[in-house]
Order: structure tokens, then sequence, then C-alpha cells
């Protein structure tokens, strides 16, 4: 295991962990200046993240598991820009709810179901 990755938990998978990790170190990226266009692919993360089954698992929350993830991977940036660190996950937390919201609604959420043809929709 490389050092700057967090211990995987019991209540969690790989695929999950490698997820979690992967967002840390973007955001680490990002705290540290290098890039903020790699903050692109974190939607694409979440989504995936979403679909190994993070949300069913029992944990703290995401916001709390990224930045302890983020302190983890890069001590020194996390601490001298906290405050950057907290919007960035507060926004990433955010994102990630609408997500399971979104993924989570069922068609009748939306609206109610129409029949296939006209067949169906009578006795004809």
């Amino acid at each position: 295991m490389n050092m700057n990755e967090t211990k995987p938990s019991e209540e969690t998978n790989p695929e999950i962990e490698a997820h979690l990790n992967e967002i840390a170190k973007i955001c680490c990226r990002s705290l540290a200046g290098e890039s903020d266009a790699e903050m692109d692919r974190i939607e694409n993360l979440l989504k995936s993240l979403l679909m190994s089954g993070y949300v069913g698992k029992k944990h703290r929350s995401f916001q709390v598991d990224l930045e302890t993830r983020v302190k983890d991977q890069c001590r020194d940036c996390a601490m001298h820009r906290g405050g950057a660190l907290s919007s960035m996950s507060e926004k990433l937390a955010k994102k990630f709810a609408d997500l399971t919201r979104w993924e989570s609604r069922t068609p009748s959420d939306a609206s109610p179901a129409k029949p296939a043809n006209i067949s169906s929709a009578t006795d004809a």
C-alpha cells in the first residue's frame, strides 16, 4: 500500500477505496495549485463511487471521509489551506448528495407510467 493512501475500512471494498483515494489525490493537487482541470474528472469518480455501493455502507459522511483522506495524503497543504479544503469538500459532498438523490429516483417520482401504445391504453 502506498504511504499516501488511507487504510481500507472493513465497511468498504477495494473499488470504493480506490475512488476515494483518487478524489483525495485530485483535491491535494488542487490545494497545491497544481491543477483545477482535474476537478472535471471528479464527477465521473463520484458516479463510480455511488455505483460501487458507497451510499449503502455504514460510515461517516462523504465530506468527513474525503477530508480525512486529503489530510492523510497531503497534511501540510491541508493544514495551511484548511478553509479551501472545507469549501472544496463541502461542494463535493453536495454534488455527491445530488447524484445520490438523482440515482435513487424512481420513474414514479418524475411522472406517472404511460401506456406503451394505444391498444394497451384502451380495450381496442
